[in-house]
């Protein structure tokens, strides 16, 4: 009798924490979705957009505020993000801790080292987010440039989101939503190592430093800041082609010769200054938000 109950006790245990992973990870999205939005709207519009239209970024910031202010241009498409960012999120954090904890518990393979555990953590929990946010990610990058491109033509896009999730459909099928898949899957695979990874050895690093066991506040920002920074700068041109495959709905390789032939081998970089700059703020606002409400 014993036995079951504690047999219980851990099976609530385990269930409690990962509806607390679930809950953290999607507040926490939604906070860093919504400062880092606008950043996001130039960044798909410079990796998407020709650089007649847009030769430098801050041509692309007067442009948007000049012809469509900011809400419907700046924050064009947010909901499908939104919630997108909450769902990221929730499977980022879910997957990338029960992995840990399954390497930890685990008796069929030698004691892997923490490093080699974030890096196998974080590379599964990239991938398995990655599912969730190809569909949302190919509504976002339509919304995205849609006002442009009914600027430019005669045969006007959907600026909604259900609308462009209809037309999608009607054209391409349900799997068309998963347009760009597997430049979202490299993407975040290799994205979601370089994050994990970044704000765990900064995290424990700083507090190595003072001789302390728990960090302060601007320690988990500044790793927060330093894992959004190390995201981007390293999965930015797979991040360039994934932008391309969904709005132009092209393959892998036809993306990567469509952006070749249009700007060379920068064009792979075209919006990364802006990336960068979104990045800090909004990861560190995701990571110390997670932070805080796993300790309350």
């Amino acid at each position: 009798m014993n036995d079951d109950n504690s047999f219980n006790d851990i099976e609530i245990k385990k269930n409690t924490s990962a509806l607390k992973d679930i809950i953290n990870g999607s507040i926490a999205g939604c906070f860093g979705k919504i400062i880092e939005y606008p950043f996001d709207t130039i960044k798909v519009r410079l990796q998407t957009q020709g650089s007649h239209l847009f030769p430098t970024t801050w041509s692309c910031i007067k442009y948007t505020f000049k012809n469509e202010g900011i809400k419907k241009g700046f924050f064009q498409g947010i909901s499908s993000p939104l919630v997108g960012a909450a769902m990221e999120n929730a499977v980022l954090f879910l997957s990338y801790n029960q992995c840990a904890k399954m390497l930890d518990n685990q008796t069929y393979i030698p004691e892997v080292t923490p490093l080699t555990k974030i890096i196998i953590s974080g590379a599964f929990a990239g991938s398995c987010a990655s599912f969730v946010l190809t569909p949302v990610e190919l509504v976002k990058c339509k919304l995205q440039i849609a006002n442009i491109q009914n600027n430019s033509s005669s045969l006007l896009k959907p600026t909604r989101i259900l609308p462009t999730i209809k037309n999608t459909l009607t054209q391409n099928g349900v799997f068309g939503l998963w347009q760009g898949q597997s430049g979202t899957f490299i993407r975040e695979s290799i994205g979601g190592v370089a994050w994990f990874a970044t704000y765990e050895l900064m995290k424990d690093f700083l507090k190595y430093q003072r001789h302390d066991k728990e960090n302060k506040t601007w320690e988990l920002l500044l790793s927060g800041a330093s894992a959004g920074l190390a995201f981007n700068a390293t999965i930015f041109p797979v991040d360039t082609v994934k932008s391309v495959m969904q709005t132009e709905h092209l393959g892998l390789k036809s993306s990567i010769s469509l952006v070749l032939k249009r700007q060379g081998f920068a064009g792979f970089y075209r919006g990364l200054a802006i990336t960068l700059i979104r990045a800090a703020p909004a990861n560190a606002t995701v990571f110390y938000t997670y932070e805080t409400l796993s300790s309350m």
